[in-house]
């Protein structure tokens, strides 16, 4: 073992990286469970999401974290550049209550890298980021499956409210099968699978197919209108895209 090994064999530094090559170079907030896994069920796999201002950093970081730590699952980079010019690196662990501290000792190890020890994570959507500490992280993210799902829903029925926050319905209801109903005065309900909520142009990409515009989509798009409100709508291949400003619903027909 040279010189260089020995000093850093306990940060699991890898050969051909040295200490703080990738300083300034790597984002100190980092997301969690913003992206679903490859490699299985998000509730039980949390996904980090690191960010680097290249391609040849982004790689440096997957393959020392991919290589140098047995807990996480896979690591991989984003397959091309991003709106802003940045690389993101994707880390799948469990999803159990060692993820504090596992995620603790990986930190550790890219600061080794990174000459960065202020770090912060946001949770899926979270607008506002906390400093990482093994506490704040378990009491912020869910470290079961059946927090996650608990979480994940109130979390998604909160943000389905402020979409339909122009609508004149009087209820909406998420089951645990992801059936969305939604009630209005004087009108029997309807349900309809709930796929997704989020941002409308990565929603709008992430549909495969095209856009429906023979008679009988129309009618159903009509029929939406009128029922959740003038929204702009289409129907793209089985499913029914919804936007609400920067903000999009994906909806699969169900029982109308």
């Amino acid at each position: 073992m040279n010189q260089y090994q020995n000093q850093f064999k306990d940060s699991n530094l890898l050969e051909g990286l040295r200490r703080f090559d990738l300083k300034n170079v790597i984002d100190n907030l980092f997301s969690i469970d913003q992206y679903q896994s490859k490699m299985g069920d998000d509730k039980n796999t949390i996904v980090l999401s690191f960010r680097a201002v290249d391609k040849e950093p982004a790689i440096d970081l997957m393959e020392f974290i991919e290589k140098g730590y047995s807990f996480v699952l896979d690591a991989d980079i984003s397959s091309g550049e991003e709106r802003d010019g940045k690389y993101s690196i994707f880390v799948e662990i469990e999803r159990t209550v060692h993820a504090p501290s596992q995620i603790k000792e990986l930190l550790n190890g890219m600061s080794q890298l990174c000459d960065c020890t202020h770090w912060r994570f946001r949770w899926y959507k979270d607008t506002s980021g906390h400093d990482f500490d093994e506490e704040i992280f378990a009491k912020t993210v869910p470290l079961t499956p059946e927090k996650y799902e608990a979480k994940l829903k109130s979390t998604e029925k909160n943000e389905i409210t402020d979409f339909f926050d122009q609508s004149a319905l009087e209820s909406i209801q998420l089951d645990n099968n992801r059936n969305i109903s939604f009630t209005k005065s004087f009108s029997g309900p309807i349900t309809a699978k709930f796929i997704a909520i989020g941002e409308y142009n990565i929603l709008k990409n992430a549909l495969r197919g095209g856009l429906q515009l023979d008679e009988a989509s129309r009618s159903q798009v009509s029929f939406l209108n009128k029922f959740l409100g003038n929204y702009d709508i289409n129907k793209i291949e089985n499913h029914f895209l919804l936007r609400n400003g920067d903000k999009a619903i994906i909806l699969a027909k169900n029982n109308w």
